[in-house]
């Protein structure tokens, strides 16, 4: 008799601790997430960051593949190939590892002003579009650029002339980035 009272007593002690246990966290906000609310939860914070690191329009795409009007994607060195966005200035670049060019990294640097800055966000599919254009030495270019809440970004450069290219890579704050500039025109 002594041992199921035990028991019994055993029983509901942890049943209490473990109740006063869930209430605790629920207090706290540790609360154990189901798979769909962590995810919601982590887009959220990753879009409250893209969107905050936007708003100070000092950021750098580090473009992990450039691609043509063809639809073929070339894969890239990020330090090399980008465009960065400094406030109201802009330095875009493409570049190879593999020869000399205008730049002296096998490509083309241009700086220029940014005008005509347009920013849309999407709060349902959390994603940002963002269109501009710069005035540079080597042109007039527009930018506009699709950016999802992770910072994955891709971005689409035409010029006055026919074609375009395609970045593709991913948003770093600018003091974060590890661009090497090369000389421009």
């Amino acid at each position: 008799m002594k041992t199921i009272a035990l028991i019994i007593a055993a029983i509901l002690l942890v049943t209490g601790t473990s109740a006063q246990d869930n209430a605790a966290k629920k207090e706290t906000g540790n609360v154990n997430l189901s798979r769909k609310e962590k995810r919601k939860a982590e887009l959220e914070a990753g879009y409250q960051q893209t969107k905050a690191l936007l708003d100070t329009r000092q950021f750098v795409l580090e473009a992990d593949w450039i691609g043509g009007r063809g639809g073929q994607r070339i894969p890239v060195t990020a330090n090399l190939n980008f465009i960065s966005v400094d406030s109201a200035q802009t330095v875009i670049q493409t570049s190879s590892n593999s020869r000399l060019g205008y730049n002296g990294l096998g490509g083309i640097t241009a700086e220029g002003t940014i005008s005509n800055w347009k920013e849309k966000a999407n709060e349902k599919n959390k994603t940002f579009f963002i269109s501009f254009e710069v005035m540079s030495r080597t042109g007039i270019y527009s930018i506009s650029m699709d950016v999802s809440a992770s910072g994955n970004a891709t971005a689409t450069l035409s010029g006055i002339y026919a074609g375009r290219l395609v970045y593709t890579g991913n948003l770093v704050a600018l003091e974060d980035s590890r661009v090497f500039k090369g000389t421009s025109r």
